[in-house]
């Protein structure tokens, strides 16, 4: 089909290699929740499509993105539906940074995207009878630095993929009663989470479940209030949003009417003059949509323009169907019986009428603007639909720029054939470990160093992730000397990210008091005396290698980290900050002094101890903890830069390993107890580290608001940083290893949950990581956000 074929060609030239990905996935795959399209839109670079390349995108013009979505439509419904909703809202975000409201954030939002491929869902207002798409469902309480957000949005396209929520609110108006607002916040903020919603197979891979807000905490610089016009009428933001919605939701199930036409065409089935008719009446459509993407592209973005919008978004609805039907009646019984896409293309091509606006909300005033009575006006008094859609079919959201959407992974999902799941990569807001292959240095503990392949094949455990239980903002009840104790203290992976603890709460008398007896319980090795390492980790292979190269690496971790601390408390600018980082210099000269013990437990000779730290660590050294430390050390150590390496400590090292650490604790539990004791009270010291850190840069910041842009773009350059260091391949290295070394014990593991729900033996080394990187997420989400600088998530 040659206007379908000018648009595959097109969409090569923008995403290199996306139709050719997709094709490789199998088409019931695709439209399966947690399908493997996104990670494939991800890497040919589809999240920068639309937005200008003087942010970094790839500029693509109106008409160039309603082409390229017709394309994907074409080979993926979901992934058009579901990347219709990030390019409306990336599309608005430019539009408003381009106004004279612009603060500049949306220039960090959109470079941050082009260059790390982020996902944008919308929270907008939905489309439900008796109430106009133009009401936020979620409202903003004003608190202290920021609003308090509540509220649910349901269906939510990229509910999981998702990297970054934009949403419409209510706010307080300044001169009373209340107004919308528009926000954008990380995905991974504390309450956030998702919940199963979509019920239907048809287009189940645009991960449309629900998302609720639960006391959201974001920053008053991101939520941005909207104004309306003249007469009620939406204001440029909102205006612009919804041309887009309507351009590109309405070419994605054009592409899935053309996918039909051209599978009638080719069949040669029909009276040639049918066959003319059938492509003339797609061709109609076509050139109808494309043209209402050129006005849009000549400047003609008014509500005049809306209008003639919407009437084209019909237009091309009614053809759409009309197509759809004739394409399959021309192909025959046969042809629906045997092809599984030709009845799912049929059924998606019918939810083009369920995206709002529906005609009824907007005949009024349509009419109003035909006749010439008034200009056209969309505002909140729409009625309700005449008939509502059948329940089979997927709901349909609205947003205050609007929205369509479907399901994906982590939560009860729609009927689909059986597939293997899918474990994404790692897409997290907040930078982190992602999942890929890669080069793996020695394994044994004597040998020189050398590089193998690695990661080895592994059985394929189906995984299917439940929704993170819900959280919320209120702060942790638990006391400074309950986070202390062994038995009280709560652990990252069950929310302790949210503890508040300042340097004043944990001096050194409390340290005295509290961290000999109550963390350590007097065992100053880190573990009870009774525990005993197993017979089986002395012997050679791959557990005990993952167990050596995790212990030596934590040694040395620790002992660099704590010679940077040292520099902090010489820099320490009063005697209550110099007093708790004295403790963690203690805490974590005393964690690298177990970790070389357990080597010794491991059967290494004392006076070997180092050599085989030096030896295993010399690549991760290299590639990691070299890294890390030229870039932190001259802030503390040439600047005496207080502050800086406080926010560097607190967020780039701890930020980051805690999670992994605390992954090692459990993991190990019921093969090394030793190893599992030792990680857990490190995990104890390193959450009040956390904690303590945190509240140290909120002060700081609310006495030296002039500081906060200079912090936010350190915590930003840090973040690139660690984004470039290898350790996701560390991670995937040790992940393997134990993998493959706990083969011969799964019967002795026997029912050991790793987490709440979840069977150690059950796990596979890319859902233990992915683990680690959702907490990792959701710790550097909350900290920055309590410090003041959330915006930092963005970068």
């Amino acid at each position: 089909m040659r206007s379908l074929d000018q648009a595959r060609a097109l969409c090569e030239s923008y995403l290199p290699g996306l139709l050719d990905g997709l094709s490789k996935v199998p088409f019931e795959q695709r439209e399966a929740s947690g399908g493997g399209t996104l990670p494939v839109f991800r890497a040919s670079g589809g999240p920068s499509l639309v937005i200008p390349k003087d942010y970094g995108g790839l500029g693509a013009s109106p008409l160039d993105a309603v082409r390229v979505t017709r394309a994907i439509g074409a080979h993926a419904p979901s992934l058009a539906v579901a990347t219709t909703m990030h390019h409306f809202s990336v599309a608005t975000l430019f539009t408003f940074a381009e106004s004279i409201k612009n603060s500049g954030m949306e220039w960090a939002l959109l470079e941050a995207i082009t260059s790390r491929n982020l996902l944008v869902s919308s929270g907008f207002a939905e489309g439900r009878p008796a109430q106009g798409i133009l009401s936020p469902t979620m409202t903003a309480t004003p608190v202290d630095g920021g609003y308090r957000i509540n509220g649910s949005k349901k269906p939510c396209s990229l509910s999981h993929s998702m990297d970054l929520l934009t949403a419409s609110v209510a706010v307080p108006a300044p001169g009373g009663g209340q107004q919308t607002a528009f926000l954008l916040m990380p995905a991974t903020l504390r309450g956030i989470t998702r919940h199963p919603f979509w019920g239907s197979s048809v287009l189940a891979g645009a991960e449309s479940d629900e998302v609720r807000l639960t006391d959201v905490f974001i920053e008053e610089e991101l939520v941005i209030p909207t104004e309306n016009g003249p007469d009620g009428m939406l204001d440029d933001l909102q205006t612009v949003g919804f041309i887009w919605f309507e351009l590109l939701i309405t070419a994605s199930y054009l592409g899935m009417a053309s996918a039909l036409v051209e599978r009638a065409l080719a069949a040669g089935r029909g009276a040639v003059t049918d066959r003319a008719a059938l492509g003339t009446r797609l061709e109609t459509a076509t050139q109808l949509l494309e043209g209402a993407a050129r006005a849009m592209q000549d400047g003609e973005t008014d509500n005049d323009a809306l209008a003639r919008v919407l009437m084209a978004r019909y237009g091309t609805q009614d053809a759409i169907t009309d197509a759809a039907r004739q394409a399959v009646e021309m192909l025959g019984g046969m042809s629906f019986i045997r092809s599984p896409e030709v009845a799912y293309l049929v059924a998606a091509c019918q939810c083009v009428a369920f995206h709002p606006p529906s005609r009824a909300s907007v005949a009024a005033p349509l009419v109003d603007y035909l006749d010439g009575t008034r200009p056209f006006v969309m505002n909140d008094s729409a009625p309700a639909p005449a008939a509502q859609p059948p329940a089979a079919q997927p709901s349909v959201q609205a947003p205050a720029v609007p929205a369509a959407q479907p399901p994906g992974p982590q939560a009860v999902r729609a009927p689909a054939p059986a597939q293997p799941s899918v474990v994404p990569p790692a897409a997290a807001p907040a930078p982190g470990p992602t999942i890929e292959p890669a080069p793996t240095p020695v394994r044994s503990a004597d040998a020189a160093p050398v590089t193998v392949p690695g990661p080895r094949p592994q059985p394929v455990v189906t995984y299917s992730p439940q929704p993170a239980a819900p959280r919320t903002d209120e702060r942790s009840g638990m006391t400074a000397a309950d986070a202390a104790d062994w038995d009280q203290a709560s652990s990252l992976f069950d929310g302790a990210e949210g503890i508040r603890l300042t340097a004043r709460d944990c001096d050194l008398r409390y340290w005295f008091a509290n961290v000999p007896q109550r963390t350590l319980r007097g065992n100053i090795v880190g573990y009870s005396p009774e525990l005993v390492t197993p017979a089986f980790l002395h012997e050679p292979g791959p557990l005990r290698d993952a167990l050596i190269q995790e212990v030596a690496f934590r040694a040395l971790a620790e002992e660099r980290a704590a010679r940077a601390i040292g520099h902090i408390v010489a820099c320490a600018p009063d005697s209550t900050t110099a007093e708790f980082y004295a403790t963690q210099l203690m805490d974590e000269t005393r964690h690298a002094m177990i970790f070389r013990n357990h080597l010794r437990n491991l059967g290494i000779d004392e006076h070997d101890v180092a050599a085989v730290i030096a030896r295993q660590t010399a690549h991760d050294k290299a590639t990691i903890l070299d890294p890390l430390e030229e870039y932190g050390m001259p802030i503390v150590r040439e600047q005496q830069d207080f502050v800086g390496g406080v926010v560097l400590l607190t967020i780039l090292v701890e930020g980051f390993l805690a999670p992994s650490f605390e992954l090692s604790e459990r993991k190990w539990r019921p093969i090394d107890p030793r190893m599992a004791d030792m990680e857990k009270g490190a995990a104890i010291d390193e959450v009040r580290h956390l904690a303590v850190g945190t509240s140290i840069i909120r002060e700081h910041v609310q006495r030296h608001p002039d500081e906060k842009e200079r912090l936010v773009e350190l915590i930003r350059d840090g973040m690139r940083l660690w984004e470039q260091l290898p350790v996701s391949d560390q991670l995937t290295r040790w992940e393997n290893w134990f993998q493959e070394g706990i083969a011969p014990h799964l019967a002795a593991i026997g029912d050991y949950e790793v987490w709440d729900g979840r069977r150690l033996v059950d796990t596979t080394p890319e859902e233990r990581i992915q683990k680690a990187v959702e907490v990792t997420s959701i710790v550097h989400s909350t900290r920055l956000t309590d410090m003041g600088l959330g915006r930092a998530l963005i970068y």
